[in-house]
Protein backbone atom coordinates (compact mmCIF):
# COMPACT_ATOMS: atom_id res chain seq x y z
CA UNK A 1 0.00 0.00 0.00
CA UNK A 2 2.93 2.09 0.58
CA UNK A 3 3.41 5.20 3.28
CA UNK A 4 0.20 6.72 2.33
CA UNK A 5 -2.14 8.74 3.75
CA UNK A 6 -5.17 8.35 2.25
CA UNK A 7 -7.34 10.72 4.55
CA UNK A 8 -4.88 13.43 4.43
CA UNK A 9 -3.84 13.46 0.92
CA UNK A 10 -7.09 13.25 -0.78
CA UNK A 11 -8.87 16.04 1.30
CA UNK A 12 -5.62 17.81 0.55
CA UNK A 13 -5.68 17.12 -3.49
CA UNK A 14 -9.10 17.83 -3.26
CA UNK A 15 -9.03 21.26 -1.90
CA UNK A 16 -6.36 22.05 -4.59
CA UNK A 17 -8.87 20.95 -7.21
CA UNK A 18 -11.66 22.75 -5.86
CA UNK A 19 -9.98 25.90 -6.09
CA UNK A 20 -8.65 25.55 -9.36
CA UNK A 21 -11.61 24.42 -10.59
CA UNK A 22 -13.38 27.96 -9.31
CA UNK A 23 -10.70 29.69 -10.32
CA UNK A 24 -12.55 30.69 -13.89
CA UNK A 25 -15.49 32.35 -11.46
CA UNK A 26 -12.56 34.50 -9.56
CA UNK A 27 -10.77 35.92 -12.55
CA UNK A 28 -14.60 36.83 -13.88
CA UNK A 29 -14.79 38.66 -10.87
CA UNK A 30 -11.11 40.60 -12.47
CA UNK A 31 -12.99 41.28 -15.61
CA UNK A 32 -11.78 45.28 -15.26
CA UNK A 33 -8.57 44.21 -15.29
CA UNK A 34 -6.88 43.50 -19.25
CA UNK A 35 -5.03 40.28 -19.07
CA UNK A 36 -1.47 41.25 -18.75
CA UNK A 37 -1.75 43.86 -15.95
CA UNK A 38 -3.77 40.92 -14.21
CA UNK A 39 -1.20 38.86 -15.23
CA UNK A 40 1.54 41.16 -13.62
CA UNK A 41 -0.54 41.59 -10.48
CA UNK A 42 -0.72 37.85 -9.98
CA UNK A 43 2.79 37.55 -10.95
CA UNK A 44 4.11 39.78 -7.74
CA UNK A 45 1.80 38.95 -4.99
CA UNK A 46 2.00 34.91 -6.30
CA UNK A 47 5.70 35.40 -5.93
CA UNK A 48 5.10 37.32 -2.28
CA UNK A 49 2.79 34.12 -1.34
CA UNK A 50 4.81 31.17 -1.75
CA UNK A 51 7.78 33.06 -0.65
CA UNK A 52 5.87 33.23 2.77
CA UNK A 53 4.74 30.07 2.40
CA UNK A 54 8.95 28.40 2.24
CA UNK A 55 9.49 30.70 4.60
CA UNK A 56 7.36 29.40 7.21
CA UNK A 57 8.17 25.74 5.92
CA UNK A 58 11.81 26.67 6.49
CA UNK A 59 12.55 25.78 2.49
CA UNK A 60 13.62 29.56 2.03
CA UNK A 61 17.73 27.87 1.99
CA UNK A 62 16.38 25.09 -0.74
CA UNK A 63 15.34 27.61 -2.88
CA UNK A 64 18.29 29.47 -2.68
CA UNK A 65 20.32 26.30 -3.14
CA UNK A 66 18.16 25.67 -6.70
CA UNK A 67 19.19 29.41 -8.13
CA UNK A 68 22.66 28.25 -7.27
CA UNK A 69 22.66 25.48 -9.45
CA UNK A 70 23.36 25.77 -12.70
CA UNK A 71 21.62 22.48 -13.72
CA UNK A 72 18.27 23.52 -12.22
CA UNK A 73 18.69 26.68 -13.73
CA UNK A 74 18.85 25.55 -17.25
CA UNK A 75 15.58 23.68 -16.77
CA UNK A 76 13.54 26.41 -14.76
CA UNK A 77 14.26 29.04 -16.83
CA UNK A 78 11.75 27.57 -19.97
CA UNK A 79 9.80 25.88 -17.51
CA UNK A 80 9.08 29.77 -16.28
CA UNK A 81 8.11 30.46 -19.91
CA UNK A 82 5.72 28.23 -20.32
CA UNK A 83 4.27 29.00 -16.56
CA UNK A 84 3.74 32.29 -18.25
CA UNK A 85 2.62 31.21 -21.78
CA UNK A 86 -0.22 29.29 -19.63
CA UNK A 87 -0.99 31.51 -17.36
CA UNK A 88 -1.30 34.45 -19.97
CA UNK A 89 -3.24 32.21 -22.20
CA UNK A 90 -6.15 30.90 -19.67
CA UNK A 91 -6.78 34.31 -18.30
CA UNK A 92 -7.06 35.95 -21.11
CA UNK A 93 -9.73 32.86 -22.43
CA UNK A 94 -11.80 33.26 -18.82
CA UNK A 95 -12.07 37.00 -19.77
CA UNK A 96 -13.06 36.43 -23.48
CA UNK A 97 -15.79 33.67 -22.22
CA UNK A 98 -13.42 30.92 -23.52
CA UNK A 99 -13.43 28.84 -20.18
CA UNK A 100 -15.05 25.69 -22.21
CA UNK A 101 -12.55 25.54 -24.45
CA UNK A 102 -9.98 26.00 -21.02
CA UNK A 103 -11.56 22.90 -19.46
CA UNK A 104 -11.43 20.75 -22.94
CA UNK A 105 -7.63 21.57 -22.87
CA UNK A 106 -7.17 20.62 -19.45
CA UNK A 107 -9.29 17.27 -19.84
CA UNK A 108 -6.98 16.43 -22.56
CA UNK A 109 -3.38 17.43 -20.61
CA UNK A 110 -2.86 14.12 -19.02
CA UNK A 111 -3.25 12.53 -22.29
CA UNK A 112 -0.77 14.71 -24.45
CA UNK A 113 1.76 14.17 -21.34
CA UNK A 114 1.66 10.09 -21.61
CA UNK A 115 2.14 10.97 -25.73
CA UNK A 116 4.98 13.34 -25.08
CA UNK A 117 6.45 10.45 -23.01
CA UNK A 118 6.23 7.70 -24.86
CA UNK A 119 7.92 10.13 -27.47
CA UNK A 120 10.68 11.64 -25.67
CA UNK A 121 10.75 9.13 -22.40
CA UNK A 122 10.60 5.92 -24.92
CA UNK A 123 7.65 4.86 -22.24
CA UNK A 124 5.43 1.84 -23.50
CA UNK A 125 2.65 2.51 -26.02
CA UNK A 126 0.29 -0.27 -26.03
CA UNK A 127 -2.82 -0.61 -28.62
CA UNK A 128 -4.93 0.75 -26.20
CA UNK A 129 -3.76 3.75 -25.44
CA UNK A 130 -3.29 4.40 -29.74
CA UNK A 131 -6.97 3.70 -29.83
CA UNK A 132 -7.64 5.99 -26.70
CA UNK A 133 -5.73 9.33 -28.50
CA UNK A 134 -7.43 8.29 -31.61
CA UNK A 135 -10.71 8.86 -29.77
CA UNK A 136 -9.36 12.39 -28.27
CA UNK A 137 -7.91 13.33 -31.65
CA UNK A 138 -11.46 12.96 -33.34
CA UNK A 139 -12.75 14.93 -30.16
CA UNK A 140 -10.78 17.90 -30.90
CA UNK A 141 -11.33 17.77 -34.61
CA UNK A 142 -15.26 17.47 -34.19
CA UNK A 143 -14.70 20.16 -31.82
CA UNK A 144 -13.29 22.72 -34.53
CA UNK A 145 -17.15 22.71 -35.37
CA UNK A 146 -18.37 23.25 -31.60
CA UNK A 147 -16.11 26.29 -31.35
CA UNK A 148 -16.48 27.72 -34.77
CA UNK A 149 -12.65 26.85 -35.87
CA UNK A 150 -9.47 25.52 -34.84
CA UNK A 151 -9.68 25.37 -30.87
CA UNK A 152 -6.16 27.29 -30.21
CA UNK A 153 -6.57 27.39 -26.70
CA UNK A 154 -7.34 24.24 -25.53
CA UNK A 155 -4.28 22.94 -27.62
CA UNK A 156 -2.00 25.83 -26.61
CA UNK A 157 -2.44 24.66 -23.26
CA UNK A 158 -2.32 21.04 -23.15
CA UNK A 159 0.70 21.27 -25.45
CA UNK A 160 1.83 24.37 -22.84
CA UNK A 161 1.17 22.11 -19.79
CA UNK A 162 3.13 19.10 -21.43
CA UNK A 163 6.44 20.16 -22.01
CA UNK A 164 6.22 21.86 -18.69
CA UNK A 165 5.07 18.76 -16.98
CA UNK A 166 8.25 16.63 -18.97
CA UNK A 167 10.64 19.48 -18.00
CA UNK A 168 9.15 19.15 -14.02
CA UNK A 169 9.67 15.25 -14.57
CA UNK A 170 13.69 15.87 -14.67
CA UNK A 171 13.71 18.14 -11.16
CA UNK A 172 15.41 16.58 -8.83
CA UNK A 173 13.57 19.62 -6.24
CA UNK A 174 10.47 19.96 -3.89
CA UNK A 175 7.60 20.93 -6.06
CA UNK A 176 6.89 23.95 -4.29
CA UNK A 177 10.39 24.84 -4.11
CA UNK A 178 10.51 24.45 -7.48
CA UNK A 179 7.33 26.52 -8.63
CA UNK A 180 7.95 29.58 -6.51
CA UNK A 181 10.78 29.34 -8.47
CA UNK A 182 9.70 29.79 -11.49
CA UNK A 183 7.36 32.40 -10.33
CA UNK A 184 10.14 34.87 -8.58
CA UNK A 185 12.29 34.33 -11.95
CA UNK A 186 8.60 36.02 -13.40
CA UNK A 187 8.37 38.38 -11.00
CA UNK A 188 11.06 40.89 -12.31
CA UNK A 189 9.21 40.94 -15.89
CA UNK A 190 6.10 42.17 -13.95
CA UNK A 191 7.63 44.38 -12.18
CA UNK A 192 9.26 46.31 -15.12
CA UNK A 193 5.65 45.86 -16.88
CA UNK A 194 3.85 47.44 -14.26
CA UNK A 195 6.39 49.86 -13.53
CA UNK A 196 7.14 51.43 -16.92
CA UNK A 197 3.29 50.38 -18.52
CA UNK A 198 0.51 50.27 -16.40
CA UNK A 199 1.67 52.95 -13.49
CA UNK A 200 -1.07 55.73 -14.96
CA UNK A 201 -5.33 55.76 -15.37
CA UNK A 202 -4.55 52.25 -17.06
CA UNK A 203 -2.80 50.52 -14.80
CA UNK A 204 -2.30 51.36 -10.48
CA UNK A 205 -3.48 54.84 -10.07
CA UNK A 206 -7.03 53.09 -11.28
CA UNK A 207 -7.11 50.52 -8.99
CA UNK A 208 -9.51 51.14 -5.85
CA UNK A 209 -9.41 49.23 -2.69
CA UNK A 210 -11.67 46.86 -3.23
CA UNK A 211 -9.63 46.05 -6.80
CA UNK A 212 -6.58 46.05 -4.53
CA UNK A 213 -7.45 43.28 -2.57
CA UNK A 214 -9.01 41.06 -5.46
CA UNK A 215 -5.90 41.55 -7.26
CA UNK A 216 -3.56 40.32 -3.64
CA UNK A 217 -6.41 37.45 -3.86
CA UNK A 218 -4.66 36.39 -7.03
CA UNK A 219 -1.65 35.64 -5.66
CA UNK A 220 -3.33 33.66 -2.54
CA UNK A 221 -5.27 31.60 -5.11
CA UNK A 222 -2.34 30.57 -6.96
CA UNK A 223 -0.09 30.05 -3.99
CA UNK A 224 -2.67 28.20 -1.57
CA UNK A 225 -3.90 25.12 -4.07
CA UNK A 226 0.08 24.52 -4.88
CA UNK A 227 0.52 23.75 -0.99
CA UNK A 228 -2.53 21.60 -1.10
CA UNK A 229 -1.44 19.87 -4.36
CA UNK A 230 2.22 18.86 -3.12
CA UNK A 231 0.56 17.25 0.06
CA UNK A 232 -2.07 15.28 -1.58
CA UNK A 233 0.75 14.07 -3.98
CA UNK A 234 3.07 12.82 -1.24
CA UNK A 235 0.35 10.92 0.22
CA UNK A 236 -1.57 9.53 -2.81
CA UNK A 237 -0.75 7.00 -5.31
CA UNK A 238 -0.31 8.60 -8.37
CA UNK A 239 -3.47 6.89 -10.48
CA UNK A 240 -5.39 8.13 -7.47
CA UNK A 241 -4.34 12.03 -8.13
CA UNK A 242 -4.48 11.57 -11.58
CA UNK A 243 -8.02 10.47 -11.39
CA UNK A 244 -8.86 13.60 -8.69
CA UNK A 245 -7.13 16.12 -11.65
CA UNK A 246 -10.61 15.62 -13.43
CA UNK A 247 -12.53 17.51 -10.93
CA UNK A 248 -10.76 20.72 -12.12
CA UNK A 249 -11.93 20.87 -15.57
CA UNK A 250 -15.39 19.38 -14.50
CA UNK A 251 -16.00 22.54 -12.29
CA UNK A 252 -14.89 24.45 -14.97
CA UNK A 253 -17.56 23.63 -17.16
CA UNK A 254 -19.96 24.59 -14.52
CA UNK A 255 -18.30 28.10 -14.01
CA UNK A 256 -18.82 28.89 -17.82
CA UNK A 257 -22.34 28.24 -17.48
CA UNK A 258 -22.26 30.45 -14.88
CA UNK A 259 -20.86 33.12 -17.11
CA UNK A 260 -22.67 32.65 -19.32
CA UNK A 261 -21.08 30.24 -22.13
CA UNK A 262 -23.40 28.13 -23.83
CA UNK A 263 -22.66 23.78 -23.87
CA UNK A 264 -24.17 23.31 -27.22
CA UNK A 265 -25.10 20.06 -29.22
CA UNK A 266 -21.94 20.22 -31.03
CA UNK A 267 -19.34 21.28 -28.21
CA UNK A 268 -21.24 18.19 -26.11
CA UNK A 269 -20.81 15.93 -28.84
CA UNK A 270 -16.77 16.91 -28.89
CA UNK A 271 -16.76 16.60 -24.86
CA UNK A 272 -18.40 13.40 -24.99
CA UNK A 273 -15.55 12.02 -27.44
CA UNK A 274 -13.09 13.61 -24.79
CA UNK A 275 -14.90 12.01 -21.58
CA UNK A 276 -14.77 8.65 -23.33
CA UNK A 277 -10.94 8.66 -24.41
CA UNK A 278 -10.67 10.20 -20.23
CA UNK A 279 -12.62 6.91 -18.71
CA UNK A 280 -10.71 4.84 -21.12
CA UNK A 281 -7.56 6.32 -20.14
CA UNK A 282 -8.63 6.45 -16.30
CA UNK A 283 -9.56 2.72 -17.06
CA UNK A 284 -6.13 1.55 -18.45
CA UNK A 285 -4.45 3.09 -15.64
CA UNK A 286 -6.10 1.11 -13.11
CA UNK A 287 -5.74 -2.54 -15.50
CA UNK A 288 -1.55 -1.96 -15.63
CA UNK A 289 -1.29 -0.90 -11.91
CA UNK A 290 -3.06 -3.81 -11.43
CA UNK A 291 -1.35 -6.08 -13.73
CA UNK A 292 1.67 -5.19 -12.14
CA UNK A 293 0.78 -5.86 -8.66
CA UNK A 294 -0.14 -9.62 -9.69
CA UNK A 295 3.22 -9.99 -11.16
Amino acid sequence: MGNYNYKKGLAAMLCSFLIWGFQPLYWHLCREFDTFFLLAARTLWAAAFCLLLLKVQGKLDQLKAAFLDKNILKREIPAMLLMLGDWAIYLWAVQNGRVLECSLGYYIQPLVVFTFGAVIFKEKLSWRHLVIIAIVVVGIVLSTNGFGGVPYVTISLAVLFAVYAAIKKSLPIDSIVSTTMEIVMMAPLALLFILFFRLGNNGLAAVDGVEHLLLVGSGILTAVPMLFYAVGVRNLPMMTAGICQYLSPTIGIFCSMIMGEMLTREKLISFCFIWTGVVLYVLNMAYDQRRKKLV
